[in-house]
């Protein structure tokens, strides 16, 4: 249960599911692409004493929104966990005695910040988001989360680049509350007033990755009229289908459809290419997104993305 679709504001990517497989749209947080701002920020970085006493957003399950402010980095509203406004919030450790990662996550120049915050409204759910907070003029503030499962095993948090990077072990459709099986990797970029996932892979019960890369185009081309569409799978997917979409600058999606993956056995690794007609997509910048889904749960299992400006 995702406890953050409805944090607003709430851009959803209806990322096309697989061919004939009648799985269910899988919501995904939308960017809105914008130009780096200049990093030319003078405001002193952030402190892990400041991330763990800041005011964070969460969303109860009943969608009600509400501001808490972490002590030490945890906040509790009640002492009964079977009270109907029972909450428990707290930040998570990553390592012992690391319970944020800093970065600059939005090109200002400063200092910003990441943790996991884990949430409980009563009963064993505690369900588990990356929360990027950003630095504003040397005080933090909660800038977006992202569910990633209820009781995952987060095994690595870093900013990279401007982005955040997990790595976890993550339920898969089979398993039980108690014990993820699945590993994952996770890559975020704050765009815009949220998070958006623009990276994924996860394993097989073999240890197989599962991942997506596109090769053609590169990360900024300048496109006009189609483009060529080229990659690879290191497995095929359900049907050999994955979906695409493309979004522009506000969300709005402009276009979306199967991608037929070609492999020579079935489960196997495999390769796409494939032309994407532009007709109707208007000038400007515009998100591609790659992705494979589980048949059993509709969960992301690949995902693969690249930055374009439509000339």
């Amino acid at each position: 249960m995702d406890l953050r679709e409805s944090i607003p504001p709430a851009l959803t990517i209806a990322l096309v599911m697989l061919a004939c497989s009648g799985l269910p749209s899988l919501g995904l947080e939308t960017p809105t692409v914008t130009a780096p701002a200049s990093p030319t920020s003078s405001a002193p970085p952030l402190t892990v004493a400041q991330v763990l006493n800041a005011e964070y957003t969460v969303t109860t399950f009943s969608g009600e929104a509400h501001v808490d402010k972490l002590t030490d980095g945890a906040y509790n509203h009640g002492t009964d966990p079977a009270a109907a406004d029972f909450v428990s919030v707290h930040i998570v450790a990553i390592d012992p005695g690391q319970q944020v990662v800093f970065g600059d996550l939005n090109e200002d120049g400063a200092q910003d910040a990441a943790v996991l915050l884990a949430e409980n409204y009563g009963g064993t759910g505690v369900f588990v988001s990356v929360a990027a907070v950003l630095n504003e003029n040397g005080q933090p503030k909660h800038a977006a989360s992202y569910t990633i499962d209820d009781r995952p095993a987060i095994s690595a948090l870093s900013v990279e680049d401007g982005e955040i990077f997990l790595a976890a072990v993550v339920h898969g459709p089979n398993d039980p509350g108690c014990c993820p099986a699945m590993p994952v990797t996770r890559v975020f970029r704050l765009v815009g007033a949220q998070l958006t996932l623009v990276g994924a892979t996860s394993q097989t019960p073999d240890g197989t990755e599962r991942a997506i890369t596109i090769n053609t185009p590169l990360e900024s081309a300048d496109v006009t009229g189609s483009l060529q569409l080229q990659g690879s799978v290191t497995i095929a997917p359900f049907e050999n289908t994955l979906g695409y979409s493309i979004h522009n600058r506000d969300g709005a999606e402009l276009a979306s459809g199967p991608i037929s993956v070609l492999a020579a056995d079935p489960g196997g690794p495999g390769t796409f290419d494939v032309i994407l007609d532009l007709d109707g997509v208007p000038p400007g910048p515009v998100l591609l997104i790659i992705a494979d889904f589980s048949a059993a749960d509709g969960a992301v299992l690949a995902l693969d993305s690249v930055q374009l400006n439509v000339r």
